[in-house]
């Protein structure tokens, strides 16, 4: 298992500076849980990675981790 600084919580991560920000936290050894995305950007993160990222959805799944 790799070592993680922490988890980062990225909100709007489907696209744009959002998705940019959860995968430069990523390589920079963080595990972003992404609020609002698709499952596709976590997968794709985490391909490129190797880091462990979360897709959490709607802010309802939110409330359930």
């Amino acid at each position: 298992m790799m070592s993680s600084l922490g988890t980062a919580l990225v909100t709007g991560a489907s696209s744009g500076i959002g998705a940019i920000y959860a995968e430069r936290l990523a390589r920079r050894e963080y595990d972003p849980i992404l609020q609002s995305a698709v499952e596709k950007v976590a997968i794709e993160i985490t391909n490129a990675t190797g880091r462990s990222v979360t897709s959490a959805g709607r802010t309802s799944t939110m409330r359930r981790i």
